[in-house]
C-alpha cells in the first residue's frame, strides 16, 4: 500500500474589476491544463496566510495582501509513489503594486475571468465554488 502524506495547501483568490485571476497549469505537470487560482503547500512553520502571500507570488509575480478566508475544501492526488491527502484553506487576496503577472514555470497561462466567463474553463468543482464564494 502506497503511504498517505497529509499536506495543507494555501490558495489566494484576486478579484480586481469583477475578475478574477485564474492561472493554468503546465502540460508536464500533475493535472495538467486545469485552470486554478494560485496555489500551493504551506511550508513547515509557515504562518498560513505568509503562506498565501508567498505561494502567489511564486506562481504570478504579483504581491498581495491577504483579506479573509473564503472556504476549506479536501481533495486526493495519487502518484506513483504516494497518495496525497490535502486540505486546501483559500483567501480573498488583494494587489499590492503593479498587477503584471509573472507566471512561473508551474503554470502555462493565466486570464482574468469575470463570475460568467468561469464555465468556458476547465475548473475543478470546488475550486469553482471557492471563487463564485468570493465574488
Amino acid at each position: 500500500m502506497k503511504p498517505v502524506i497529509q499536506k495543507i495547501v494555501v490558495a489566494g483568490v484576486l478579484i480586481n474589476d469583477n475578475k478574477v485571476l485564474i492561472i493554468q497549469r503546465a502540460e508536464n505537470d500533475s493535472f495538467p491544463g486545469l485552470w486554478e487560482i494560485p496555489s500551493g503547500g504551506r511550508e513547515p512553520l509557515e504562518k498560513t496566510t505568509e503562506g498565501v502571500k508567498r505561494e502567489v507570488k511564486e506562481e504570478t509575480g504579483l504581491d498581495v495582501e491577504v483579506d479573509s478566508p473564503v472556504g476549506v475544501f479536501d481533495f486526493t492526488n495519487e502518484r506513483e509513489d504516494a497518495i496525497r491527502d490535502a486540505t486546501q484553506i483559500s483567501f480573498l487576496v488583494k494587489p499590492v503594486g503593479k498587477l503584471e503577472v509573472k507566471l512561473s514555470n508551474e503554470h502555462q497561462a493565466f486570464a482574468w475571468v469575470t463570475k460568467e466567463e468561469l464555465d468556458n474553463y476547465n475548473l475543478s468543482p470546488e475550486t469553482k465554488q471557492i471563487i463564485l464564494k468570493a465574488f
